[in-house]
């Protein structure tokens, strides 16, 4: 029995915060994993990035879909090598779904183009071993918290965002989309992640929480500290609103891992409950929990829902439906255990 806890901000923190009962389920019953869908489209985005501006720096040419087609397919087998696969959608489905936002009707995104042709890119997988106290993580002493950043470096022609994150409560990581205007300058480095969301995600809060823990994890690695982060929402049709710069300076950072500790304890409580009474485990945003049973699902969770493999006995996701647990009315068809066509 190991003292360490893995942890993966994508894969754990934040599912956990998106639905604890779908995590725990995941996690400690095996049940097939809606976030390896997304674990699996993040993965291949990073790659594709890295890919196309090392093509693009060594030939001085744009990648053709077609081009970044094969090298996708390739990436795939390999990441479904490492165990990281879909469970909810075809291989087909999800190569396309990354190339379509890649490249819209086969031609190159705008921002896409500019960020290729005006900076340095390099894939960074994350690694991090911290010490906590045995007492608060349930016996466990270190936390490895892992994850995969695009580092880049803007050079010729840096780019100009038009919405920054404004701070409002810097301990708590809180604040709010600002349409202040920032350009960056040659020579900035950056760490990017991609999100395959539109820039009006629910979880835009925990977006940025994410890049400022990462910024901290790079600096403990590197000894460098970037100048911002940045969040690309692939699939935001706005071009303006595709790109948000966030600012980090070492007290942010320092308080993006407090809050990111905080929240692997929190997975240790959701742990220890989950092997003591399974079904004791609340579906559901955790930051709704609060609200009344059926309206802790915002839009963004339902597509995990549909899909869940727990979500037939989910009191939140019954309720949500209109069925709730003492309810006689006829089971929705999307918890009917009984439907074929559906299940």
């Amino acid at each position: 029995m190991t003292d360490l806890i893995e942890v993966s901000y994508t894969g754990d923190i934040l599912a956990h915060r998106r639905c604890a009962r779908a995590w725990a389920y995941e996690k400690k019953a095996q049940f097939h994993p809606y976030e390896q869908v997304q674990a699996m489209e993040g993965r291949l985005l990073h790659h594709a990035m890295e890919w196309l501006a090392r093509r693009y720096a060594e030939k001085g040419i744009h990648a053709t879909r077609s081009e970044l087609d094969t090298q996708l397919n390739a990436y795939f087998r390999v990441l479904w090598a490492r165990g990281i696969k879909t469970a909810f959608t075809s291989k087909q489905d999800t190569l396309k779904r990354v190339a379509d936002n890649l490249f819209p009707g086969r031609k190159i995104h705008p921002t896409v183009k500019a960020l290729i042709e005006g900076a340095q890119h390099s894939e960074y997988e994350l690694r991090t071993v911290r010490k906590v106290l045995p007492a608060d993580y349930g016996g466990k002493s270190r936390v490895l918290l892992t994850g995969v950043i695009d580092l880049v470096v803007q050079q010729q022609s840096p780019l100009t965002y038009y919405r920054t994150w404004s701070w409002t409560d810097r301990t708590r990581l809180e604040g709010a989309v600002s349409t202040a205007k920032v350009k960056a300058r040659s020579g900035d480095l950056e760490i990017w992640d991609y999100k395959g969301t539109r820039s009006s995600s629910v979880y835009l809060t925990d977006y940025v929480r994410q890049v400022v823990t990462y910024a901290a994890l790079f600096k403990e690695r590197a000894g460098t500290l970037p100048r911002r982060c940045v969040l690309f929402f692939i699939n935001e049709p706005v071009r303006k609103k595709q790109l948000l710069a966030v600012d980090i300076d070492d007290g942010l950072v320092g308080d993006g891992v407090s809050w990111t500790q905080e929240q692997v304890r929190r997975l240790q409580q959701t742990v220890l409950e989950f092997e003591r009474e399974p079904l004791a485990i609340a579906g559901g945003d955790l930051t709704l929990s609060k609200k009344p049973l059926g309206s802790r699902i915002p839009d963004e969770l339902k597509q995990q829902c549909t899909a869940c493999g727990r979500r037939y006995d989910c009191d939140e996701y019954r309720t949500h439906l209109g069925h709730g647990v003492s309810s006689r009315k006829r089971l929705p068809r999307d918890i009917d255990p009984l439907d074929v066509f559906k299940n």
